[in-house]
C-alpha cells in the first residue's frame, strides 16, 4: 500500500479519531464490502476496502460492530436525486420521523432558518445527530438565532462518493451532539483525470425545476496530490397553484360509514368549498364586541347577490342585522352564507411550497509529503447559498363606526371614513397581502490543515498520528417584508384624523387609512399605503466553529488472538454566535411576527479520548472470531459542566457467515448555544390553543377532561383566581417569551443499546442483517410551548406549588392567558425503541449482475416525558409512521445499468386524538354529521432509469415517481395540510409529481 493510500485512509478513520489496523486478522481477511450500488464497492479487496464510519478497521455493513449504512451518490443519481438532503433524508434511519426540508423551513420557525435542510436520525433531532466531512466535524451553518446543526445546503451532492450513517451513539468517539448517530459524508477522490457532468430534474407539470453542472478534477504528482470540485446548483420555486392538490384546502369529510364527501359546497363553483384565508370581508361587533349577525363581504364579482340569503323578515330579528353599504353584503353565519364567503385569494397561488434557491460551491483537498514519513494536507469548502420564498398575509384592525363616534362625539366627530356602515358599533376589517417574501444569502467557508504521518523506530514504531485543525464560519442575511406594528395601530379606533403626526417606533409619517375600502381589501394597495404600512429589514448570523484535533495509536502488544491497539487523542474547540436581527424585530415593531434581541455568545469545549481494541478468540468452536472494543471520553465545556462517556462493542462470528454484534454506550450533549443564549423572542398564541381550562362544563360531562383538570382551573387559589366552569376563552392572544437557559441548563445525558445478528453465507451473494436499538435520552434540552406550560400546570400532582405554574399569568378580571415565559428548560425524558433490517443480494452471470437491497425500519417507541406525569406519544400518528423502508434492484449488463427503486411509508392514524365520548371520530358541519379523515395508508414511490456508458461518457435517464404518486389526504381539522395534502416531509417527491431526469457525464 502506498504511504498516500494508506496516510488518506487514516483521515477517513471515525471522527479523525485515529486509523488502526488493529483488529485480528480474521477482520483483516480479504472481504468484500457490501456490493451496495457500485461495482469497485463490491469488488473491494483488502487493500482498497472501504472504512466504515464508527470503525477503526476497513469493515462493511455486514462485519461492522455498530450498525452502519452506506448510501452511494450513484444510488442517489439512479434515484434522480442531484440533492444531499434528499439523499439522506429519505433514508430509512431518517424517513420515520419529520425532517428539516426546505419546504418545512420556509412554511414554519426552524433552526437554521427559512431554506435550511437538516438531518435528524431516530427524529431525536438535528440537534442530537452529528454530521461529519471526511471524518471531521463540521460546523453549523443557516440564519436567526437558532443556528446549531449542519446545514445539508453547505455541500453537494456532486462531491460526494458516498455517505456513511452511524445508526448507534458514539460520544466516546465524536463528542457532543453524537446521541442517536453520526452522518460521516465523505468527498470524491478524483487522483488522476476528472470529470464535468450536467443534471437536469423537470416534473411534468412544471414548477420545481432543478439544474445542476458540476465538474472535478484531481492530479497525483511524486509527493503529493490535489482535488478540486466545483458545483453550481439551481431549484425552481414549486408554488402552491402548480398542483390543483397543493391549494383549496376543503373541510374533507365524509359521510359517516361512506366515501361520499360531505363538505359545505360553493355555489358559486359547485365544487367543496376552499376554507384557506378569508379575504374581503368586514366583521361586525356590538357594543363591548359582543358579536353581531353576520359581516360583510364585498361582491368583487358581481354575482354574490343571488347566493346570499334574503334578510329575516321577523322585524325583531331584523333589528339586529346591519344594512350592509353599497357592494356589500351581509353575509351571516348561517349555512348558506358560508358556503359563498371568499377563503382562496389568488395570492395563495403564488405562495411557495418549495422555494426557490441558487447555490454554488468549490472544495478542494490535497496533500504534500515533507519528508521523513510526515504529511501535510488540507481541505477548503465554499459555500453560498441564495434562498427566497414568497408567500401572503392577513391584518386586520378595529375601528369605531359613524354611529359611535356620532353617539359619543356628536355628528361628524372625528371626520370618520366610514360613515357607509350603520347600525353598528365597532367592526373589523381583515385585508390581505402579498407583502411577505423571505430572502437568505448565507456564505459557508470551512478551512482543514494538519499533518500525518508514521513513526519509525522505538516503542512506538509502526504507530501513526494525526493533529489537524480546522474552522468554519457561516456568515448569513436574512431579508425579510415586515408590516409595521406602529403603523397598524395608529389605526385602531380613531377618533380623528393622525395627519402631521409621526409614528412612535418607525417614525413615519402618519396616514388615514380606510381599511375597509374593497380595492385595500383584496391587497390592492396604494403606493402610498404600502410606503406607510410595510417595510423591509435584514438581520444577520455569524456562526463560527474552531478546534484543534490531534491523535496517536497503534499495536501495543500481541496477544493469541491478535494484536492489541490502542488510540489516544484531544480535542479543544470554541463555538461561537451573534446573531442581530433586523431593526424592525429588535424594536419588536414587525406586526404578528416574534419580536428579538440579539443572540450573542461563546461555548468552550475540552475532551480527552481513548480507544481500544481487543482480539478475544479466534478459531475456536463457535468462536471463530470475537473482538470487543473499548472507548472511553471527558469532555469539559465551560458553561454545561463536564462528564464521561464510554462505549463497549462485542463482535462474534461463531462460523463462517453467522455473527452477533452489540453495542453499549453512553452520550452526551452540551445545550446549543441558542438554547442557551437565545435572547427573548416574542410571539402570539391564540387562547384556544394553548388553554386547556375552555368550556369545563361541557368537557367535564363528555368525558373529554379529567376531573383532576376541572378542579385544577377551577381552583381560586390557581393562577388568576381560576377560571368558571363556562369560561370559554379570552378575547386577544398571549405573548409568548422564548429565551435561552444560560446558568439553568444542564448537559443532556443518554445511554444507547444495539444488539444485532448478521448472516452472511460463504459465496452465497447474500448478506442479511437485523439490528434491534434502544435510545434513552436523560436532561433534554427543549422548551415546551405555552400549551405545553399551561397543560404541565394543570396536570400537575403540585398544582399549587409547581414552579411551572408560575412561568404564565393569568388575567384574573377577564380570565384570558395575557403571558407565557417559554425558555428553555431540562425535560425528563425521551425514549427510542426499533428494529433496522437490512439485506443484500448479487449474483453474476456471464451476461450481466444482479443486485438486490434492500433496508427497512420499525420504530417500537417513541416518546417524550416532559414531566414525570406527562408524556407525548407521537408514534404511528401522521408524520411519524411505525414503518418506512425501500427496495432496490440494479442490473448491469455491458454498458447498460438498469435500475428500479421503490421507497413506501407505512400506514399512519390521528384518530385516537378525535375520539368523542361516543368513540367516533365526527364533526358536525351545519348541523350535519359528517366523519374526519384521520387515516393515511402506506404511500411508496417507484423511480426507474437506465445508464449506458461509452468511452469517456456516461448518459443516464429516468423517471422519479413513476406514477404520480399523490401525498396522502387528510382532513385539515386533523393535520397540517397544503390543500388537502399532508405537509409532512416524507412526502416531499409526491409534491413534485411525476419526474424526469437526465444526467450527462464525461471523464477525462
Amino acid at each position: 500500500m502506498s504511504s498516500r493510500l494508506r496516510l488518506k485512509q487514516t483521515t477517513s478513520l471515525v471522527g479523525g479519531v485515529i486509523a488502526l489496523a488493529l483488529a485480528a486478522p480474521a477482520f483483516a481477511q480479504n472481504q468484500p464490502a457490501p456490493a451496495q450500488d457500485e461495482e469497485e464497492i463490491a469488488q473491494a479487496t483488502e487493500v482498497d476496502a472501504i472504512i466504515i464510519t464508527g470503525s477503526r478497521i476497513p469493515q462493511n455493513e455486514f462485519t461492522s460492530t455498530s450498525p452502519v449504512q452506506v448510501i452511494t451518490t450513484d444510488r442517489a443519481e439512479r434515484r434522480g436525486l442531484a440533492d444531499t438532503a434528499q439523499l439522506l433524508q429519505s433514508s430509512t434511519v431518517a424517513a420515520g420521523a419529520p425532517q428539516v426540508t426546505a419546504a418545512i423551513s420556509s412554511a414554519f420557525v426552524t433552526d437554521g432558518g427559512p431554506g435550511a435542510e437538516t438531518i435528524s436520525l431516530r427524529g431525536l433531532g438535528a440537534n442530537r445527530t452529528l454530521v461529519l466531512l471526511n471524518g471531521r466535524r463540521a460546523g453549523p451553518a443557516g440564519t436567526r438565532g437558532g443556528v446549531s446543526a449542519f446545514d445539508l445546503n453547505v455541500i453537494p451532492q456532486s462531491a460526494l462518493s458516498r455517505v456513511d450513517i452511524l445508526k448507534d451513539g458514539a460520544s466516546s468517539i465524536y463528542g457532543s451532539d453524537a446521541v442517536a448517530g453520526v452522518v460521516n459524508l465523505i468527498t470524491n477522490d478524483n487522483p488522476d483525470g476528472g470529470e464535468m457532468g450536467v443534471f437536469v430534474s423537470a416534473p411534468f407539470e412544471g414548477g420545481g425545476e432543478q439544474y445542476n453542472i458540476s465538474g472535478a478534477f484531481g492530479r497525483t504528482f511524486d509527493r503529493g496530490y490535489f482535488n478540486i470540485a466545483g458545483d453550481i446548483f439551481s431549484r425552481e420555486a414549486l408554488r402552491a397553484g402548480d398542483r390543483d392538490y397543493l391549494n383549496c384546502r376543503n373541510q374533507y369529510v365524509f359521510e359517516p360509514g361512506t366515501r361520499n364527501r360531505a363538505d359545505r359546497i360553493d355555489p358559486r363553483t359547485g365544487q367543496p368549498q376552499c376554507t384557506d384565508v378569508a379575504w374581503g370581508q368586514v366583521y361586525v361587533y356590538g357594543p363591548d364586541f359582543s358579536g353581531r349577525a353576520g359581516r360583510f363581504q364585498f361582491d368583487y364579482d358581481g354575482d354574490l347577490g343571488q347566493y346570499i340569503p334574503p334578510m329575516p323578515s321577523n322585524p325583531a330579528v331584523a333589528a339586529t342585522y346591519p344594512d350592509a353599504p353599497p357592494g356589500f353584503f351581509l353575509v351571516n353565519y348561517d349555512p348558506a352564507s358560508r358556503a359563498v364567503t371568499n377563503n382562496l385569494h389568488p395570492f395563495a397561488l403564488n405562495e411557495t411550497i418549495i422555494p426557490e434557491v441558487d447555490r454554488y460551491t468549490v472544495f478542494a483537498d490535497g496533500a504534500y509529503d515533507l519528508g521523513g514519513g510526515v504529511e501535510a494536507y488540507a481541505e477548503v469548502l465554499l459555500n453560498r447559498r441564495e434562498s427566497r420564498t414568497d408567500s401572503y398575509r392577513q391584518f386586520w384592525n378595529y375601528t369605531y363606526t359613524a354611529d359611535f363616534l356620532d353617539f359619543y362625539y356628536g355628528p361628524g366627530a372625528g371626520g370618520d371614513p366610514l360613515t357607509g356602515f350603520t347600525g353598528l358599533n365597532y367592526l373589523s376589517a381583515t385585508p390581505i397581502t402579498d407583502h411577505f417574501s423571505q430572502e437568505q444569502v448565507v456564505d459557508y467557508g470551512r478551512i482543514v490543515a494538519g499533518l500525518r504521518g508514521d513513526i519509525t523506530g522505538g516503542f512506538l514504531d509502526g504507530w501513526q498520528w494525526d493533529v489537524f485543525a480546522q474552522y468554519s464560519r457561516s456568515d448569513g442575511d436574512y431579508t425579510s417584508d415586515v408590516i409595521l406594528d406602529d403603523a397598524v395601530a395608529s389605526t385602531n379606533f380613531k377618533t380623528s384624523s393622525c395627519v402631521g403626526t409621526n409614528l412612535p417606533v418607525s417614525g413615519r409619517p402618519c396616514i388615514d387609512v380606510d381599511f375597509t375600502d374593497p380595492d385595500f381589501l383584496a391587497g390592492n394597495l396604494t403606493a402610498e399605503e404600502r410606503a406607510f404600512l410595510f417595510d423591509t429589514e435584514t438581520g444577520n448570523t455569524l456562526y463560527e466553529q474552531t478546534y484543534i484535533e490531534g491523535f496517536i495509536g497503534g499495536e501495543v502488544m500481541e496477544l493469541p488472538a491478535g494484536p492489541l491497539g490502542l488510540a489516544l487523542g484531544f480535542h479543544l474547540r470554541k463555538d461561537e454566535i451573534d446573531d442581530v436581527p433586523g431593526e424592525v424585530t429588535l424594536a419588536d415593531n414587525s406586526w404578528g411576527l416574534s419580536g428579538a434581541g440579539i443572540t450573542r455568545g461563546t461555548e468552550e469545549t475540552r475532551e480527552a479520548f481513548a480507544e481500544i481494541a481487543v482480539p478475544l478468540v479466534r478459531d475456536l468452536p463457535f468462536a471463530r472470531d470475537v473482538s470487543l472494543s473499548l472507548s472511553g471520553r471527558y469532555t469539559d465545556t465551560k458553561t454545561s459542566g463536564d462528564a464521561t462517556t464510554y462505549k463497549i462493542g462485542l463482535n462474534w462470528e461463531f462460523i463462517d457467515g453467522f455473527r452477533l454484534r452489540a453495542t453499549h454506550g453512553t452520550s452526551f450533549r452540551a445545550p446549543a448555544l441558542f438554547e442557551l443564549y437565545l435572547a427573548d423572542q416574542t410571539s402570539f398564541a391564540g387562547q384556544r390553543n394553548i388553554d386547556p381550562c375552555l368550556n369545563l362544563d361541557t368537557r367535564l360531562a363528555d368525558g373529554s377532561v379529567s376531573q383532576e383538570v376541572y378542579a385544577n382551573c377551577t381552583n381560586p387559589a390557581g393562577p388568576g383566581g381560576g377560571v368558571a366552569g363556562d369560561f370559554t376563552g379570552g378575547v386577544v392572544t398571549a405573548e409568548v417569551f422564548t429565551g435561552g437557559g444560560l446558568g439553568v441548563l444542564e448537559a443532556e445525558t443518554s445511554e444507547a443499546t444495539v444488539i444485532g445478528l448478521v448472516f452472511t453465507p460463504p459465496n452465497s451473494g447474500l448478506s442479511l442483517a437485523i439490528d434491534y436499538f434502544e435510545i434513552e435520552i436523560e436532561n433534554e434540552v427543549t422548551n415546551l410551548g405555552a400549551g405545553g406550560i399551561l397543560l404541565a400546570c394543570y396536570t400537575s400532582e403540585n398544582f399549587l406549588t409547581d414552579p411551572i405554574c408560575n412561568q404564565f399569568d393569568r388575567d384574573p378580571v377577564n380570565n384570558g392567558i395575557i403571558e407565557v415565559r417559554d425558555s428553555f428548560i431540562n425535560i425528563a425524558d425521551q425514549a427510542n425503541r426499533g428494529m433496522d433490517f437490512t439485506a443484500q443480494y448479487r449474483h453474476d452471470w456471464d451476461w450481466g449482475t444482479l443486485t438486490l437491497d434492500t433496508q427497512a425500519t420499525l420504530t417500537l417507541e417513541n416518546n417524550t416525558s416532559l414531566f414525570a406525569n406527562l408524556t407525548v406519544e407521537p408514534l404511528g400518528e401522521i408524520g411519524n409512521p411505525e414503518w418506512v423502508g425501500n427496495v432496490n434492484a440494479t442490473f448491469q449488463t455491458g454498458p447498460w445499468t438498469a435500475f428500479w427503486g421503490f421507497d413506501w411509508i407505512g400506514e399512519q392514524s390521528n384518530r385516537l386524538d378525535f375520539f368523542d365520548a361516543n368513540g367516533t371520530v365526527n364533526q358536525v358541519i351545519d348541523g350535519r354529521e359528517t366523519e374526519l379523515e384521520t387515516e393515511v395508508g402506506m404511500v411508496g414511490f417507484h423511480s426507474v432509469s437506465l445508464q449506458y456508458e461509452w468511452d469517456d461518457w456516461r448518459i443516464l435517464g429516468g423517471i422519479a415517481n413513476l406514477f404520480d404518486e399523490r401525498p396522502p389526504q387528510a382532513s385539515s381539522l386533523v393535520t397540517g395540510t397544503l390543500g388537502n395534502s399532508v405537509f409532512e416531509s416524507q412526502y416531499t417527491e409526491a409534491f413534485y409529481g411525476r419526474r424526469g431526469f437526465v444526467r450527462i457525464s464525461r471523464a477525462f
